[in-house]
């Protein structure tokens, strides 16, 4: 077959202008687009924080929980957060026993060395919210049982929200 009938071929079928290249986004786009445009929250499971990634937020929200945390004679400390870029964060914790607990706030530069920035007694079937008053970058929640050999369980959860 000659060249001509090949390009008669090739003319005889119908053409369509569509662009296969996708649109390029200009720098513009990328400029306003807030710095944080993920709402991030976990999954419930039991004392362990994971972490669910949903898009579409113009603002962050980040959500760890530890769900039913027993307490004991001897103080345990739950992971440290590191709250360095956060706007707004609090402790929920609600306390599921029937005995009391004592719960710390600690506060660190280094994550090894803690300071006690407040702390606060949640008695049997009681919630509340906790503020840290002072701010390092590491912020943990300590708990322990108010009586020695009466435990009790807690939920805590930790909710942080960053501004853009």
């Amino acid at each position: 077959m000659s060249r001509t009938a090949k390009r008669s071929k090739k003319r005889l079928r119908p053409t369509k202008y569509v662009s296969r290249r996708r649109p390029r986004r200009s720098c513009r786009a990328k400029l306003l687009k807030p710095p944080c445009s993920r709402i991030t929250r976990p999954r419930v499971k039991q004392g362990l924080p994971s972490r669910t990634i949903l898009p579409g937020a113009t603002h962050c929200f980040t959500e760890h929980t530890y769900v039913g945390a027993e307490t004991s004679s001897s103080t345990s400390a739950l992971p440290a957060q590191d709250t360095s870029s956060l706007s707004l964060y609090t402790y929920g914790i609600v306390n599921r026993g029937k005995n009391p607990a004592l719960v710390q706030i600690q506060i660190s530069p280094n994550a090894v060395d803690y300071a006690v920035d407040s702390q606060e007694v949640i008695e049997g079937g009681q919630t509340k919210a906790l503020v840290p008053q002072r701010f390092l970058r590491y912020t943990r929640l300590v708990i322990q049982s108010v009586e020695p050999d009466q435990p009790t369980r807690l939920d805590v959860f930790f909710q942080a929200q960053r501004m853009p």
